[in-house]
């Protein structure tokens, strides 16, 4: 039991230390600098994101608008195939009334 006691208190010395240590880095100059580096880097890389995502919204749409135009071409041609097919229709039962 000791010994765990014994290896809990030297774990939080030890780390004691390296947290001073990192607060004491992290107050220095580069690190500043290099924290405002980071902080643009990632700014920059958000807004290239958001320039992604609107390009691939404005895709998407224009790929949309295109399978509705030619949803709508193939409709119409159907459509038109089918009054094409009840006129033929008409014109033989109006034969076998004759």
């Amino acid at each position: 039991m000791e010994n765990r006691n014994y290896n809990l208190w030297i774990g939080l010395g030890v780390g004691s230390v390296i947290g001073a240590l990192a607060y004491r880095f992290s107050r220095t100059s580069k690190a500043k600098k290099l924290k405002e580096k980071a902080c643009d880097a990632f700014h920059k890389i958000v807004g290239q994101a958001e320039n992604v995502l609107d390009e691939a919204k404005e895709k998407a749409a224009d790929a949309g608008e295109a399978v509705a135009d030619k949803v709508a071409n193939k409709a119409s041609d159907f459509a038109g195939k089918a009054d094409d097919f009840k006129s033929k229709m008409h014109a033989v039962a109006s034969e076998a009334r004759k």
